[in-house]
């Protein structure tokens, strides 16, 4: 059954993108441009230089068909037909930078939700299966962070060999240039990187770019305190919380972003509960400050924002193992 889903969704795709890009062979190369930004501004939300889109018809958007899913396993067979075909449109349109960065949001939460997450999940006798699927997730983590990193580099030339060399100087000067528009696609870079790290913390060739990647989600921090209801600040939490001193962790400053997290979620989403729980109540052994944390990830109605069902789900899907699994973590579990 899931082959021939997976077949059918193929085909669904491939003929609707031959509609789309030689259906119209006989028009002008103008009217084709303009027809493919169109599609484009519409599947990324936003327009060729990044802007958000303005849509006549919000609720005929397709993110909110993905994102409201409560079925997390039906999204985690679909998302690599939807990750092809953003990758595929974009191919297409690889000038369209809302579109490069919605594509690189859509590995990145792949990679996190569907690869990691049910990674760290598998029992400890499955470890060789364990470490295949975090160079998975590192793969997919890389990838998207690619694409969002490739529109900040169309509007500042430079900064992504900046970043990639690990030039500290360099690339905080590229930063302190970048706007609020900027912050989709500098999250979505130093989330994907962050991510990548967090499944392969032994990659010294990154290790050196951390730094800059720390320097690039706290701009977009400063630009954009609230944005996706304080996703950057939850994106620094685990990092400064869990990462060694001398890879730039800070457990004050942790603290600190932990609290603008819940400040900017808030209280409508989970993540901030789920973090706190594995970034400090975990290393200071506060089996009490664990449970109570998860139970108010657990406490979420996924009603309560229909169009991010998904993502509640699978913060829940998370919190609950974590709770079940409670004396992997303490020595003293009650």
């Amino acid at each position: 059954m899931k082959r021939n889903f997976s077949a059918i969704a193929a085909f669904f795709c491939t003929f609707c993108l031959c509609a789309v890009f030689t259906g119209g062979l006989a028009s002008c190369t103008l009217t084709k441009h303009i027809a493919l930004d169109s599609l484009s501004d519409s599947l990324a939300g936003s327009d060729k230089k990044g802007r958000a889109a303005k849509i006549k018809q919000p609720e005929n958007s397709l993110m909110p068909v993905l994102t409201g899913e409560a079925d997390s396993v039906l999204m985690g067979d679909f998302f690599p037909t939807v990750l092809k075909l953003y990758e595929i449109i974009t191919a297409q349109n690889p000038r369209h930078q809302g579109l490069s960065v919605m594509t690189g949001s859509l590995y990145i939460m792949y990679a996190n939700a569907f690869v990691q997450m049910p990674a760290e999940m598998l029992d400890a006798s499955a470890y060789a299966l364990q470490a295949e699927e975090q160079k998975r997730a590192k793969l997919h983590y890389l990838r998207g962070s690619s694409y969002a990193l490739r529109a900040l580099d169309m509007r500042y030339p430079g900064l992504a060999a900046a970043l990639e060399s690990g030039n500290f100087e360099d690339t905080v000067r590229f930063v302190g240039r970048l706007k609020k528009q900027d912050v989709p696609a500098a999250y979505w870079t130093g989330a994907g990187r962050l991510g990548a790290f967090s499944a392969d913390p032994l990659d010294t060739e990154r290790l050196k770019t951390l730094p800059c990647t720390v320097a690039l989600l706290e701009k977009a921090a400063e630009l954009d305190p609230d944005y996706n209801g304080g996703a950057v600040w939850d994106a620094l939490t685990a990092f400064y919380a869990l990462a060694p001193a001398e890879f730039g962790g800070n457990i004050e400053r942790a603290h600190f972003t932990s609290a603008e997290s819940f400040r900017a979620s808030g209280g409508k989403n989970p993540s901030p509960y789920i973090t706190y729980a594995t970034s400090f109540c975990v290393p200071n052994q506060d089996v009490q400050g664990f449970k109570e944390n998860l139970k108010k990830a657990l406490a979420f109605d996924i009603e309560s924002d229909p169009a991010n069902r998904l993502a509640l789900v699978i913060a829940q899907k998370k919190a609950a193992w974590l709770l079940d699994r409670g004396d992997d973590f303490f020595i003293e579990w009650e």
